[in-house]
């Protein structure tokens, strides 16, 4: 969590600060051996960027150390670009001033390194000439950091922030976040966010509600576009700054003197020569709500809103969010049916009239007597069959993908593999508020030319195997109050 008023500063220019943010120990010492190298799972990390100062951008990382032991940052954090999905070379300069040249060496001792206690921050800026007699553009850009082992990447993408580089990118080191004037303001704490669905499960999209708490945009904030940001950390994606598309996203002229520099000078592509953008928030809003998948969410650190001033305020909040594994839900599978089952899990029993009903599909080749097949597509995938409270078939539904394909197939089904899908159906669906019978209803072909289903080759489609059923859901929909 950043702090208040942390943000881009003066060292962005290059020049040297006047505070170290490590005191080294003099030679012969009998100083301890220092603090060990950070691991990034225990750094919790931000962004901030703006055009400062005046001709340059700078992107700044904000680290802060959330183990419970001190650790170092020390060495390079370099920075490589790509442009319609093709990497650019761009030279770094690490700890150097503005002719990029690098600094005294008493100087690069102190600030190539930060010593963080827990719960302790520090920010290196990146910054380069945005003029010059030779520009690139860029779409993201990837910052490594060399006190990772192996190195780790913190991966930017911007939106309507168009990148201009016509310089190397420089750097002047680590400093504490505790020494740093105010330029862009980080106001920490400021967005009050919730999730829907509650509890959401792992094949699930969710629907994240932000709000500022100010309630109200700041003065001069009535043209353009703001942006919203997820800051997702894990594992294998290391830790990310990505766009957050909102469900009231409209298409917009270029509106920025960068935006349009980039569509006079860029080479787009033909489908992109409209000079639209798309804008996610809109100057003035202070409530909106964003769809992301749940395997996305539960990855998501930090909710960042930057705002559409000239010198951008960014609005963030801390987050974390729980994300319950689908198999934790029954199951319901049915009888067998000459070795295949079917299954349906649905989050919970009761819906408001209007209300979405998230499905949860489940088929399984368990031990049948016949190569089966499916397409490339997985289908033939489950119906569903809705019943009424006597168990009545009242109708059926395909559950089928949203998926073209190649033509490719019938493959075989292998053996012991259960297979799901999600879905989702709005309770306006059906007749009337009261209960129902919800039954997954699978009936998967015979594959023939398919010797050995597990080699996957193709085959062709034959008859109907056999059909299974899961377990009979019950769900409840009850009528909508009026306001």
């Amino acid at each position: 969590m950043l702090a208040s008023a942390l943000a881009l500063s003066a060292a962005a220019t290059g020049n040297a600060q006047n505070t170290p943010s490590v005191a080294a120990p003099p030679p012969g010492s009998a100083a301890t051996q220092p603090p060990p190298l950070c691991n990034p799972a225990s750094i919790d990390a931000t962004f901030t960027f703006a055009n400062i100062p005046a001709g340059e951008q700078t992107v700044s990382l904000h680290f802060q150390n959330q183990g419970s032991t001190a650790c170092r940052l020390e060495g390079q954090a370099g920075a490589s670009f790509a442009v319609d999905g093709h990497s650019m070379a761009i030279e770094n300069c690490w700890l150097c001033d503005q002719q990029d040249r690098p600094l005294p060496y008493p100087e690069r001792q102190t600030i190539d390194q930060a010593l963080l206690a827990p719960g302790e921050r520090a920010t290196v800026d990146l910054h380069w000439a945005t003029t010059g007699s030779s520009c690139q553009w860029a779409d993201w850009a990837d910052f490594v950091v060399q006190w990772a082992l192996p190195p780790t990447g913190y991966l930017f993408i911007p939106s309507g922030w168009p990148l201009r580089i016509c310089s190397s990118v420089r750097s002047s080191g680590y400093r504490l976040g505790a020494d740093l004037p105010s330029i862009a303001t980080v106001i920490d704490g400021a967005l009050r966010i919730s999730v829907l669905p509650n509890p959401v499960y792992s094949d699930e999209r969710a629907t994240l509600h932000v709000e500022r708490t100010d309630q109200k945009a700041p003065a001069g904030e009535t043209t353009g576009c703001a942006n919203l940001y997820t800051v997702r950390h894990g594992p294998e994606i290391g830790t990310r700054l990505d766009p957050l598309t909102t469900k009231v996203s409209y298409p917009i002229a270029s509106f920025t003197p960068e935006q349009i520099r980039e569509d006079q000078e860029r080479a787009w592509p033909s489908w992109k020569r409209d000079r639209m953008r798309t804008c996610d928030v809109g100057a003035g809003w202070t409530i909106v709500d964003a769809e992301i998948s749940a395997s996305d969410l539960a990855q998501v650190t930090h909710i960042e809103w930057r705002t559409a001033l000239a010198q951008p305020t960014f609005l963030t909040a801390a987050a974390k969010f729980t994300v319950l594994g689908v198999d934790t839900l029954p199951p319901n599978w049915g009888e067998s049916a000459a070795g295949i089952r079917a299954g349906l899990s649905v989050d919970h029993a009761t819906f408001i009239e209007g209300e979405k009903i998230p499905l949860h599909l489940r088929w399984e080749n368990v031990d049948a007597t016949e190569p089966l097949g499916q397409g490339e597509c997985a289908e033939p995938r489950p119906i569903l069959e809705i019943q009424d409270f006597e168990h009545n078939v009242l109708r059926t539904i395909p559950m089928e993908p949203m998926c073209s394909g190649h033509g490719w197939g019938p493959f075989g089904i292998d053996h012991g593999k259960p297979q799901r899908a999600f879905y989702e159906f709005t309770t306006t669906e059906l007749p009337h508020p009261g209960v129902y019978y919800l039954v997954s209803v699978w009936s998967p072909h015979v594959l023939y030319g398919e010797a050995e289903p597990s080699r996957r080759r193709a085959g062709k489609f034959g008859g109907v195997y056999s059909t299974a059923r899961s377990l009979p859901v019950r769900v409840e929909i009850v009528a909508k109050r009026n306001p």
